[in-house]
């Protein structure tokens, strides 16, 4: 039997996820689905899939491996739908960012029959920053070549999966980075739930205050790049995502809060050697960040010994066939 990738989601992600797949190996079936039409026949011209189908199960039939590459509120949504409908041994996994809710939902709703892992991966050192990533036109086989797979299992979870996942991986030419999904909604508060509410504070601070009238004629790229974190999503991804990682964002925006309490004195008491020597540290991290991902992060940690080596699941992948069906392992 043919191996079938099945991508849900079309966007960006999944239909990067597909040309890379379809890229190593062109005979693999990559199923696609959107809920938005439009947005999938777009990816099936680009060459992301070499099928879509509208029914939701109906895509995920014989699926070895299933990739759920949607916005955070929509994979509870997706996996409530399809829970019944899941193959037995087929592997599913997600993208989204938070790992935590992810798990609890697939407690909830896959069955025990399947193999679930969580993970996402990040774009490399290639992809400019500034770039939205937005659409399936946007997609691109080489988009998270040299970056990392955050690979977040929890203690329970199949061999099998952790194989499909690390295998996904290599065939993105990422590099795996292995979290404690706990761990990893900790980071992902100043990663990306903090870079989200400064945006969301600075808009609603200036935009309709006195003077946003002129001031917006003004604004140019400083207040496009710090706004920017809203581009990409939509208030509900960004509102499900700050209240289900809300303990973690608190603890960063009192952080936050904090440093801007010290700038206010500094600046209140015109201490201009504190001032500029902030500015000068800020601007030296941020050098020193851009300069370690362009060089694609050179000092990462070793991944567990007991796992198999990236060539292994490459031979498992097509050869061996790493994505074909296995059968539960009994308790």
């Amino acid at each position: 039997m043919q191996t079938r990738v099945t991508i849900i989601g079309l966007g960006c992600v999944g239909s990067s996820i597909g040309l890379a797949l379809r890229r190593q190996s062109p005979s693999l079936e990559v199923m696609g689905h959107d809920k938005d039409p439009e947005i999938a026949r777009r990816a099936a011209q680009k060459g992301a899939v070499t099928r879509i189908h509208w029914n939701l199960p109906a895509a995920c039939e014989r699926a070895s491996l299933i990739v759920l590459a949607l916005p955070l509120p929509a994979v509870r949504e997706t996996m409530e739908a399809l829970g019944p409908y899941l193959e037995e041994g087929c592997v599913v996994t997600d993208t989204a960012p938070l790992k935590v809710p992810v798990l609890q939902w697939a407690r909830q709703y896959l069955p025990p029959r399947v193999h679930f892992i969580t993970g996402f991966p990040i774009p490399g050192p290639k992809v400019d920053l500034r770039d939205p990533l937005q659409g399936p036109e946007a997609a691109r086989a080489d988009l998270f070549e040299g970056g990392f797979y955050c690979v977040t299992p929890a203690p329970d979870t199949a061999s099998e999966a952790v194989s499909a996942l690390l295998g996904l991986a290599d065939v993105l030419k990422a590099r795996p980075l292995f979290l404690d999904p706990v761990e990893n909604d900790g980071l992902q508060a100043g990663a990306m739930g903090l870079p989200q509410l400064v945006a969301l504070a600075l808009l609603r601070t200036l935009v309709d205050a006195p003077g946003w009238a002129d001031m917006r004629k003004i604004v140019g790229y400083d207040f496009a790049s710090l706004t920017g974190p809203l581009q990409a999503g939509t208030a509900s991804t960004w509102s499900a995502g700050a209240l289900l990682n809300r303990e973690n964002l608190i603890q960063r925006l009192d952080m936050f809060l904090e440093e801007l309490h010290r700038l206010r004195e500094w600046i209140l008491e015109e201490n201009r050697e504190a001032v500029e020597k902030a500015y000068a540290q800020a601007a030296a991290w941020r050098n020193q960040w851009l300069q370690e991902r362009a060089q694609g992060m050179p000092e990462v940690g070793e991944r567990p010994a007991e796992l198999p080596t990236m060539g292994e699941q490459m031979s498992q992948i097509f050869f061996g066939g790493l994505f074909r069906r296995r059968p539960p392992r009994k308790e």
